[in-house]
């Protein structure tokens, strides 16, 4: 069975599974964004988290594939998401809001902390490419039957994987 990378919609519906009207919300937001109601705060909440996820900018650029015929395809973080990424995703906003109550610096989640957290979770996320076979590439990105010779990652924030990584097919049998 084939379960679908979430598109915006599905993902949307994700975030409300785990994020609710009755978690503890940061209340200026609750003022700002629900007019008092958290449950039409929430759903401000996961509206702009998803749009800040699924953006197609230089900042959510991820991969660039290179196939066998030379065509070049850039991938971005939503290419990747998935109900897990998202639950980690709020699970990291939840422990932001949890330090900073600590701190005694406001109570409940933020916008922010949803914000940040797909940052850290993108950022978790960048060694992907190194445990990924290049077959898995072809079916993430579409393009069934055609073969990856080359990945390159967008991100790079240290000099030594700037430039990107090549992925070498390994014949079956072959273990790394």
């Amino acid at each position: 069975i084939k379960i679908e990378r979430p598109d915006r919609e599905a993902a949307a519906q994700i975030f409300s599974r785990y994020l609710t009207g009755e978690l503890p919300l940061d209340r200026q937001e609750v003022d700002r964004l629900g007019g008092g109601d958290p449950n039409k705060t929430v759903q401000a909440m996961i509206e702009e988290t998803v749009a800040e996820m699924y953006r197609a900018d230089e900042e959510n650029k991820f991969l660039e594939v290179t196939y066998q015929n030379g065509d070049k395809e850039v991938l971005y973080f939503r290419d990747f998401a998935s109900g897990a990424m998202i639950e980690n995703i709020v699970r990291r906003a939840k422990k932001l809001a949890i330090k900073r109550s600590i701190a005694g610096e406001g109570d409940g989640v933020r916008t922010a902390d949803l914000v940040q957290s797909i940052r850290r979770e993108y950022k978790e996320n960048e060694d992907l490419p190194n445990t990924t076979n290049p077959d898995d590439w072809a079916r993430i990105s579409g393009k069934k039957g055609e073969r990856i010779v080359y990945v390159r990652t967008l991100l790079a924030d240290t000099e030594e994987t700037r430039g990107g990584r090549s992925i070498e097919r390994v014949g079956t049998g072959q273990y790394l």
